[in-house]
């Protein structure tokens, strides 16, 4: 990101742009709902409108990223205006050759920035990708390299090897919780494409999935109304419901964002604002994990789906540009969970008690 923030000076467009994100992002961190900032967008608006008049300028990188960056505000502001400025993005980027002929020199990313516009829209508003292509999901990370202490592990992946590896010791109290979580995504995969292991295993998967519920049934009990005290029980608690909200989506096939999950995702809010950020460096995928989990589950919520939509914007703009193959791979996992559940029949409405 150095490139664009040495470019802020030399591009009034780009320096309206950060202005206005920070004005967002600034609503979200204290809370409330988030202004439109009529005044900053306004002058924003007018600039990139008359960038877009000029052939010179129409596609240029500039004008590119500040269509990027109204997307990431309303994608915070939750508007159903973003779906247009995507279009009107991905149209620019066919005018340029596609996605892949984007300069990738200096640190610019304009790619990686637009696909994940695209991917953070559809994953909390439970809607189909403009640009971005849903795969099968690839659960097992294959590459040799070495484990990072930001490596993709979490419900949404793991590493080669063949355990869910604790990702942290502050963390260890809800290492089988997390196993459990990948374990049964990991299942729902298998029924999903392996025509002939899932039906040879459905027994197998069964008690397996008895054995989850169980589990998260007694957590349940466990938990009080009021919210935990040290930061590790903190975690542990944000980590035990969105294993729930998970559940239903992977075994129960309930949308993420259906009422069930309403009680769930507002008290996932509730933790996680009071979590600093910074704690969750052992594991950045695990939060990313819990953000789109919230973020998606929040859908019909406006007030909790800025601060998770917020949430995945800062991880991805901090190690999604670090290792974009790993990040993009844990947002296309969740991206294929969510449309396979659209793809299903209305599931029963069962609790987890």
């Amino acid at each position: 990101m150095d490139y664009w923030q040495r470019r802020l000076p030399l591009d009034f467009k780009l320096f309206l742009s950060s202005a206005l994100f920070y004005g967002v992002q600034g609503d979200v961190i204290q809370g409330h709902p988030v202004n439109e900032h009529c005044y900053i967008k306004g002058k924003f608006l007018r600039l990139i409108n008359k960038a877009l008049e000029d052939p010179r300028t129409a596609i240029s990188d500039s004008t590119l990223m500040s269509i990027v960056s109204m997307c990431i505000c309303e994608n915070i502001r939750g508007t159903n205006v973003v779906t247009i400025h995507l279009q009107g993005l991905r149209h620019m980027i066919n005018l340029r050759g596609g996605i892949n002929n984007l300069p990738t020199d200096q640190g610019q990313y304009i790619s990686e920035m637009a696909l994940m516009q695209d991917m953070m829209h559809a994953t909390c508003s439970n809607v189909s990708p403009i640009m971005f292509d849903v795969y099968p999901p690839i659960l097992r990370d294959m590459r040799e390299s070495g484990i990072e202490h930001w490596y993709p592990q979490s419900p949404l992946g793991v590493v080669i090897d063949t355990a869910f590896l604790c990702p942290s010791l502050e963390l260890q109290s809800s290492s089988e919780i997390l196993k459990d979580a990948f374990d049964a995504f990991e299942m729902l995969s298998i029924e999903a494409f392996d025509t002939e292991t899932g039906p040879d295993q459905a027994d197998v998967f069964k008690l397996r999935r008895d054995k989850i519920y169980g589990q998260l049934a007694q957590c349940e009990k466990e938990m009080t109304e009021e919210l935990p005290y040290t930061i590790q029980e903190k975690a542990e608690g944000a980590i035990r419901i969105a294993a729930r909200i998970h559940y239903r989506a992977v075994v129960l096939k309930v949308q993420h964002e259906d009422v069930l999950n309403t009680e769930d995702v507002t008290r996932l809010y509730a933790i996680m604002r009071k979590i600093e950020p910074g704690f969750w460096k052992v594991a950045y995928h695990v939060y990313l994990w819990l953000a789109l989990t919230g973020g998606a589950a929040s859908c019909r919520h406006p007030l909790l789906r800025s601060y998770f939509m917020s949430e995945i914007i800062r991880l991805g703009l901090s190690i999604g540009l670090s290792d974009w193959l790993s990040f993009r791979q844990t947002m296309g996992n969740f991206l294929w969970l969510q449309h396979h559940l659209r793809k299903g029949k209305s599931p029963p409405r069962i609790q987890i008690r």
